[in-house]
């Protein structure tokens, strides 16, 4: 990647819906340029995807919960039996296997209490691998982006 594929990449970070001539203004290129190279960028998966974000409280899931998990027992079985029981939870937006005192963490959003003391029943309080989860809810939020800097700062 170079300078320009830089360039790209954050443009479309900040706004996915630029056209290639937006692009190209504000990446200093041209359209046909910006296209090829948004094309390569998708097919070595540098870019993943183009989506919308949604607002979680205006599509009535304004509860934002961080929800740590320990189990008892390891194995990849049964990481693989958790990891697919999360995958069905449409209030869980994000989870991550984890190293240290913690095995999972996850990012969720609710409607309101009762949904997620339903999630909880669910999937920690009637598996039996799952010796401890803590939530946290988050009542303020400071930083929020989906933008990822390359390591270098993109100074390719």
């Amino acid at each position: 990647m170079d300078a320009l594929d830089f360039r790209i990449v954050a443009a479309l970070q900040e706004e996915g819906s630029l056209t290639k001539a937006e692009l190209a203004e504000a990446v200093g290129s041209t359209p046909s340029t910006c296209l090829r190279r948004v094309a390569e960028l998708r097919r070595s998966c540098v870019l993943a995807g183009c989506v919308f974000l949604a607002d979680p409280a205006k599509l009535g899931r304004g509860i934002r919960a961080i929800i740590a998990v320990t189990t008892r027992d390891h194995t990849k079985e049964l990481r693989t039996s958790f990891a697919n029981r999360i995958n069905e939870e449409p209030a869980i937006l994000q989870a991550y296997g984890v190293t240290g005192e913690l095995d999972a963490v996850l990012i969720g959003v609710f409607s309101d209490m009762e949904e997620y003391q339903a999630l909880c029943d669910r999937l920690f309080d009637s598996d039996p691998d799952v010796v401890r989860y803590t939530t946290l809810f988050a009542v303020e939020t400071y930083k929020e982006t989906t933008a990822i800097t390359p390591a270098d700062g993109g100074r390719a």
